[in-house]
C-alpha cells in the first residue's frame, strides 16, 4: 500500500507524462533505487534494476522505430550512431533531470548524502525504468507517443547536430586526403565531481598540438577538440590554395 504523501508524489510525476496509470505500484517501484531498498528490507517495493533492463530495450526501440521513419536516406551505421547519441548515459541523464526526476527518487542515506538525485547514472537507469513502469501499465504504442511528445525536440537536436557534426570523422577524412597522420587525442584535465566532471581533450596531428575541446565526457571533449583542429586546418589550407 502507498503511502498518502507518495501517493501525491507519483500523480504529480504521472501528471508530467500526460498518462494516468491504473497500477503506480509500477511507477513506484521504477523510482526506488537499491539503496533504498537495502536500507528498508521492511518495505513492499523491491529495488528497480529489473525494470531498468526491460526500460533501455523500450526506449532503444522507441529510438529506434522514430530514427528509421524520419530519416529514411540514412544508412544503417548512421541511424546507429545517431541512437547511440541519444540512448547513452548522459543524453537520458539531461531527460531525467528535464523532468525532475531525481526529485521522486527513493534513495538510501548514503546515497541521497553524496548527490545521488544528481549523479548520472542513477538519473540514466531511473530514466530506463520509468519508461519501463509505463510499457507495463499501457503498451508501447501508448509509451511512443509519450515519449515523443515529451522528447521529440531533443531528438530531432541530435539528429540535427549529427549530421554537421562529426567532426572526429571528417577531421579523420581530412587527414587520410592530405596524407597526414591520423588525429590522435589526449586528456590534458580532468576536473569536478563524479556526477558534474568536465574533460579536456587535445588533439594531435604529426605530433603537433592543434584543436583543444573541453566536454562533460570524452567523447563530447573529443568531438569538440576535432572540431577545432578541422576548422583550424581547412582555414589553413584555404590561404595557401
Amino acid at each position: 500500500m502507498i503511502e498518502p504523501k507518495r501517493l501525491v508524489e507519483l500523480k504529480e510525476l504521472s501528471r508530467q507524462f500526460g498518462y494516468t496509470f491504473k497500477n503506480l505500484e509500477y511507477l513506484n517501484k521504477s523510482l526506488t533505487h537499491k539503496s533504498y531498498a537495502n536500507e528498508n528490507q521492511s518495505y513492499p517495493v523491491k529495488d528497480n534494476e529489473r525494470f531498468e533492463f526491460l526500460g533501455d530495450s523500450v526506449i532503444d526501440l522507441v529510438v529506434s522505430r522514430y530514427l528509421l521513419f524520419q530519416n529514411r536516406q540514412m544508412s544503417e551505421g548512421e541511424l546507429s550512431k545517431i541512437r547511440a547519441q541519444i540512448v547513452n548515459e548522459q543524453s537520458l541523464a539531461d531527460l531525467a533531470r528535464a523532468i525532475r526526476l531525481g526529485h521522486y527518487l527513493l534513495l538510501g542515506k548514503g546515497e541521497e548524502q553524496s548527490g545521488g538525485r544528481e549523479k548520472n547514472s542513477i538519473l540514466a537507469n531511473t530514466f530506463e525504468a520509468v519508461f519501463a513502469a509505463l510499457f507495463l501499465d499501457s503498451s508501447y504504442a501508448e509509451v511512443y507517443e509519450i515519449f515523443l511528445r515529451l522528447f521529440k525536440n531533443h531528438v530531432d537536436t541530435i539528429v540535427a547536430q549529427k549530421r554537421v557534426t562529426d567532426y572526429k570523422g571528417l577531421l579523420q577524412k581530412y587527414c587520410q586526403a592530405h596524407i597526414l597522420s591520423n588525429p590522435q587525442y589526449k586528456l590534458v584535465k580532468e576536473s569536478g565531481p563524479d556526477h558534474e566532471k568536465v574533460f579536456v581533450i587535445q588533439a594531435y596531428i604529426l605530433g603537433e598540438p592543434f584543436g583543444m575541446g573541453i566536454g562533460r565526457t570524452k567523447k563530447e571533449a573529443e568531438q569538440a577538440a576535432a572540431r577545432h583542429s578541422y576548422e583550424s586546418l581547412t582555414e589553413r589550407h584555404k590561404h595557401v590554395v
